[in-house]
């Protein structure tokens, strides 16, 4: 348990409930935890701050205390008392207290204002479009909201103890009109979301016994990160963070559906369909979707026929004909969208490196448009599905025009990007190559594993393995640890990632390694579980970067520790056999 709490730290991993639009988290830059409204994605400006919350003594002063985390309640202790929140449903908290109060401060903004009604306060939160129900069934409330003609010049609600020092309240958010009137209790709160969690940890992958903790941690975020149906997301949708990356990336949801692949797969299901919805005419899916909007001017690698080809193993009386059908159109589409970039050679090229996924990786420094390797291997492999989709879908001809371009592109893969030594990536008319400059992306076509020759795999084995160049003890570094470019926290100049760590670790399988794809597990998931499910992390101390609480590290971290505990399991197996 001691584990659990060092992990489940609230400064670094927000408090929310499955499919809410709230959250509270804690910004650095305040010092303080905020009630925050997450539509709009990451272009508010003010992160979606609503409401500061600081717990106040009898007096209104402000505490000083210990903020605890659990995924049913966020909790406040001190010398005086405690408090604590609860999600009664997605748009309603439910706090209790003991000997303490607490402050609510709007950040108020143009046309805020509040309003003390006979059974609740109401406060207008204008600038998200929101309102806020304040109910009390134990304490005291005081309002400062001094009118300004068109809005409050201040909004804080002081929320005190009563009599008996306790205190019951509410906080309901709605558009239009509320959804509920009452004051719910906070224990029944607190159960109706530890149910909800333990029902979602039942399904989330299992793994080894010293992993437990973070498998906790990883459900938590993977099950507080969803959120609802609404505006421009058709389907219930995994967020990849409720700190800041508040958006759902078109690489992202991949990774974060295959986590849920085996024991939810319509919620897999959900995660592409939401994302596929969006797709252009032209078969291109925008970089990024909120509820309010889509992203174009980038896109992101097509990872998608990779997915879906595990996908359908995982759960195949799920993968009907019908839902096959549409897999195929979706596929088939973005196929034909990057090769619409293909230049006269016959490769496609990414126009950025937020394209590939790999934002600021050296192999983009001489310039774009960039034939690299990574992008021509993913669409072999989805070519190579889309065949194995027309078969089941008896379209024998479209199976083998599939193969045929798959053959096709992996022959001018060879001819094009393979130098005799090491893949390399074209920009035709930029710049050479930085001295130097060594980027993991360049061994992504060990993804082919089968198609590579026996001398290819071996060379590429050789150079990813090599001790101190990307491999480190905790992962695989993006840019080789020699390079001079390479930087603790240089995003994809250095920094382990999750999603390429379970690319490597399903490519050395391909590759007929997975004995090294177990250790690349061992220390992706030995590292996750001391620092949290970070955004990346620092290569060579393990230590997490940028956001920590990511969810396609979560998903990654549960798919690789259910890896290595079918490997444990499978050894005791042949261990019992022996013995026999």
């Amino acid at each position: 348990m001691n584990d659990e709490l060092e992990l489940m730290d609230p400064q670094r991993v927000p408090f929310s409930r499955r499919e809410s639009w709230l959250c509270v988290s804690y910004l650095a830059e305040d010092h303080s935890f905020w009630l925050r409204n997450l539509r709009g994605g990451d272009e508010h400006t003010d992160l979606g701050r609503l409401f500061r919350l600081t717990p106040i003594d009898a007096a209104g002063q402000p505490l000083q205390g210990d903020w605890r985390l659990s995924p049913e309640a966020l909790s406040f202790h001190c010398a005086a008392g405690q408090l604590a929140l609860a999600f009664a449903d997605a748009d309603t908290l439910a706090l209790s207290a003991q000997g303490i109060g607490l402050s609510l401060t709007l950040q108020s903004k143009r046309y805020d204002y509040a309003q003390r009604l006979p059974d609740a306060l109401h406060i207008s939160c204008a600038s998200q479009d929101l309102s806020a129900r304040l109910t009390l069934a134990e304490g005291a409330s005081q309002l400062d909201a001094p009118w300004q003609g068109q809005r409050a010049e201040r909004i804080v609600c002081a929320l005190l103890p009563g009599d008996q020092g306790r205190l019951s309240a509410a906080l309901h958010l709605y558009r239009v009109a509320p959804q509920r009137l009452d004051c719910p209790a906070f224990e029944e709160a607190k159960q109706s979301a530890a149910a909800d969690f333990a029902d979602w940890l039942l399904k989330c992958p299992p793994v080894l016994p010293e992993l437990q903790a973070a498998r906790r941690l990883a459900a938590y975020i993977t099950w507080s990160c969803l959120v609802p149906a609404e505006g421009q997301l058709a389907y219930p949708a995994m967020y990849m963070s409720k700190n800041w990356m508040t958006n759902i990336w078109s690489w992202d949801h991949c990774f974060n559906a295959l986590a849920l692949g085996a024991a939810q797969p319509e919620r897999a299901w959900q995660q592409l369909a939401v994302m596929f919805a969006h797709q252009h005419a032209s078969g291109r899916l925008p970089d990024f979707v909120n509820d309010r909007f889509a992203y174009w001017r980038f896109t992101k690698p097509p990872v998608h026929g990779w997915t879906v080809a595990q996908l359908r193993r995982m759960a195949p009386s799920f993968w009907t004909l019908e839902r096959c059908a549409q897999a195929y159109g979706w596929l088939a589409a973005q196929v034909e969208s990057w090769m619409a970039s293909a230049g006269p050679r016959g490769l496609p090229a990414y126009d950025h490196g937020n394209d590939a996924g790999w934002d600021n990786a050296t192999s983009f420094l001489p310039g774009t448009p960039l034939q690299s390797p990574d992008l021509s291997c993913f669409l072999i492999l989805q070519m190579e599905e889309l065949a194995a989709l027309a078969t089941l879908l008896q379209k024998p001809d479209a199976a083998q025009q599939w193969l045929l371009r798959a053959d096709a592109m992996c022959a001018r893969l060879m001819s094009q990007l393979w130098d005799g030594e090491r893949f390399i990536a074209v920009c035709e008319g930029g710049l050479k190559p930085e001295p130097g400059a060594d980027s993991l992306i360049a061994f992504l076509p060990l993804i082919l594993g089968p198609r590579l020759s026996e001398a290819q795999r071996q060379t590429l084995l050789q150079g990813l393995m090599a001790p101190g160049r990307f491999l480190s003890p905790h992962g695989l570094a993006t840019e080789s640890q020699h390079s001079p470019f390479y930087r603790a926290d240089g995003y994809w100049r250095g920094p382990i990632w999750a999603p390429t760590m379970l690319l490597f670790v399903d490519a050395l399988d391909r590759c007929g390694r997975a004995d090294l794809g177990d250790e690349l597990a061992r220390r992706f998931t030995a590292m996750a579980a001391r620092s949290g499910m970070a955004e990346n992390y620092d290569a060579q101390t393990g230590a997490g970067l940028r956001d920590p609480a990511f969810t396609w590290t979560s998903s990654v971290f549960l798919l690789l520790g259910q890896r290595l505990l079918k490997q444990q399991e499978m050894a005791a197996a042949r261990e019992l056999v022996d013995v026999e």
